[in-house]
């Protein structure tokens, strides 16, 4: 109330002088009533462009006074004798009035339109600078500054709106700012809250109607319209460093794609040719072998036939990743993969018993056979490693224990067991091949093209002794006719 009292006594006194000086002035100068009420008129429109309504109304009320009190007969006295002046009187304080309003108009109009074009040309340059700024931590700050924001920043949110990343901030940060910025972002609007000066707002970043972060300005005067524009901005330059990053993502893959492509070409190029010379030079020793070298012949060889089947996998699973190859699922029996798997290993079948069981009620499996054969032979491999020499290592084919559509594979072996699996009384618990003290890159091959057939490998430790993976793997679909 103090304040209005101070503006009107304000304007009161600036209308009073000026209005008063103009008075003196034409007293002075014997102007007549209608020379001076033109005089009083322009400063009546000088003042309420001037000052705004609130002067340019008191300089209509102050000017009818002067022109009734020092230019309307009987001079000096409010008593006006003729009833046109009261007329001529009438109209000139309406007429002030109502030019005042429509220049206090004009003026506010005037001021409200360079605010917007102020605004327009800050959204403008913030626009180019975002774009143009190295990232989002100072794009945060050319919209504060352009907002005339005493400080705030951009939170962002990574996985769930109640995981908060501070990208940028200035200023205090205000108390429980977790519950400030998950509130916009659940809401999908703005919140507002007065301050010391200005006003802080917090406003969420919607991209695609999703809310990845809020801009915070604390003590900012801007327009609500304008500040939304700034978080616009600021979003999609949440986006673009999103796409930035997700493309140089994307690069780096397709760069290391491209180098294991050459090291892998590079590898089986630059180990298949001595590979096919130790064949060969192997097959001699055999053939000039004794009973006494025999044995150590054959082991060579088998250690040379496995760094072959280790170089086929690698290839494999690098033609999968790279899509150069599609796996081909055709209903494959289980006795004919386990058979192939015992040709592949006719170096092991030599060493070793190798056991083959397929339960009579198993289905077939819908499967690329090349990858399965080759998923087999790497367990069967990584069991014959494991097993005491002269035990058998046993091939059995199921249905799955808990899932009809699928068949389970079993190779067991008569070793050691998995270290750090199971326990007396828990003698069978599933690890991932990667996860034990027997990782080694056959299971590693096994498992990274048994996913390439739907398919997933798991190892356990036996009850009565060694372990058991299994390979589980989707079963082929049964025809029927329509016939009974």
């Amino acid at each position: 109330m103090s304040r209005r009292l101070l503006r009107l006594a304000r304007e009161l006194g600036i209308a009073g002088a000026v209005v008063g000086a103009a008075t003196a002035a034409g007293t002075l100068a014997g102007a007549n009533p209608t020379v001076i009420a033109l005089v009083l008129f322009t400063l009546v429109l000088f003042l309420a462009a001037w000052r705004g309504l609130a002067g340019g109304i008191v300089a209509s009320v102050l000017a009818t006074a002067c022109l009734n009190f020092f230019f309307l007969p009987p001079l000096h006295t409010w008593t006006i004798e003729d009833p046109e002046n009261w007329v001529a009187l009438g109209c000139f304080l309406v007429a002030s009035i109502l030019a005042g309003r429509l220049v206090a108009r004009a003026r506010r109009d005037a001021a409200a339109a360079e605010a917007r074009r102020r605004e327009v040309e800050a959204l403008y340059r913030l626009s180019v600078e975002l774009f143009r700024t190295g990232g989002l931590a100072e794009a945060a700050e050319r919209a504060l500054a352009a907002i005339g924001a005493r400080g705030g920043g951009v939170v962002l949110f990574e996985g769930s709106p109640y995981r908060q990343r501070v990208v940028s901030w200035s200023g205090p940060m205000p108390g429980a700012i977790e519950d400030l910025v998950a509130a916009p972002a659940r809401h999908r609007r703005a919140f507002e809250f007065p301050a010391a000066a200005g006003r802080d707002v917090y406003l969420p970043l919607l991209i695609d109607g999703r809310a990845s972060g809020v801009f915070v300005a604390r003590g900012t005067e801007a327009a609500t319209g304008a500040l939304e524009s700034v978080g616009a901005l600021l979003a999609l330059a949440v986006e673009r460093e999103r796409t930035f990053r997700e493309q140089a993502h994307v690069e780096a893959l397709r760069e290391s794609d491209a180098l294991k492509t050459s090291l892998l070409r590079a590898v089986s190029h630059d180990l298949t040719t001595p590979l096919t010379a130790i064949a060969l030079q192997t097959g001699q020793l055999r053939r000039q072998a004794t009973a006494a070298t025999l044995p150590l012949v054959e082991a060579l060889e088998g250690e040379a036939d496995r760094l072959r089947r280790r170089i086929q996998g690698l290839l494999a699973m690098a033609r999968l990743d790279a899509g150069a190859v599609v796996p081909s699922l055709e209903p494959t029996p289980p006795a004919d993969l386990f058979r192939a798997a015992r040709e592949s290993l006719s170096l092991i079948a030599r060493a070793r018993p190798i056991e083959v069981r397929v339960d009579p009620d198993c289905p077939d499996l819908e499967v690329d056979p090349a990858l399965a054969l080759e998923v087999v032979v790497n367990l069967v491999e990584n069991a014959h490693r494991a097993s005491p020499p002269g035990e058998p290592v046993t091939l059995r084919a199921r249905r799955h224990p808990t899932d009809e559509r699928r068949v389970r594979l079993e190779i067991l072996d008569q070793g050691p067991g998995i270290p750090l699996l199971g326990s007396p009384d828990r003698p069978e618990v599933a690890a991932e091949p990667g996860s034990d003290a027997r990782r080694g890159l056959g299971l590693e091959i096994a498992q990274g093209l048994a996913q390439a057939i739907q398919g997933t490998v798991t190892l356990a430790n036996r009850a009565g002794g060694g372990a058991v993976a299994h390979l589980d793997l989707p079963a082929a679909a049964i025809e029927t006719s329509g016939e009974p």
